[in-house]
């Protein structure tokens, strides 16, 4: 065991992350093996800190936990993951880009009904419904997230 260790709460905190969120990793064995005193509390080495810190680097980048965890496994076993790395960051890329396409179409389709909404709207006299949306058309796969908003309750039908 090396002279400096820091316990769990002490990584958690140079990190940002929660002493659970450490626990996960470990089980899943994101982190190196952690020594534990006679007690069963948890010291890591500092190290812990930069490898905690690639594994939340890796997961913003868009690889899932158990992806990590193999890849780090293979590592550990003297097999560089090299190739499974750049095939699973190209299969990320190409999820991000099709959610931009339809995301794209989701803009198109909103923009659209927008349009049309406002040549109906010019089009009646004040205060009678039109009915807006009665005529919401987009397609389950340019639908957007459904945001927290709620729709004003009035009694006029829009």
């Amino acid at each position: 065991m090396s002279t400096q260790v820091l316990k769990i709460g002490e990584v958690a905190q140079a990190i940002g992350v929660s002493a659970d969120t450490l626990r996960h990793y470990e089980r899943l064995g994101l982190l190196s093996k952690v020594q534990r005193t006679n007690s069963g509390y948890r010291l890591f080495d500092p190290s812990a800190v930069q490898q905690v810190r690639l594994v939340r680097n890796a997961l913003q980048f868009g690889f899932a936990l158990k992806q990590v965890a193999a890849f780090f496994h293979a590592r550990e076993s003297g097999r560089p993951p090299c190739h499974e790395v750049r095939a699973a960051g190209q299969e990320i890329l190409n999820q991000v880009e099709r959610q931009i396409r339809e995301l794209q179409a989701a803009r198109h389709a909103i923009r659209s009904t927008l349009d049309a909404w406002d040549q109906k709207l010019s089009r009646l006299p004040q205060g009678q419904p039109a009915e807006l949306l009665d005529s919401v058309l987009i397609s389950p796969k340019s639908r957007l997230p459904r945001g927290g908003g709620k729709l004003a309750e009035h009694s006029e039908r829009c």
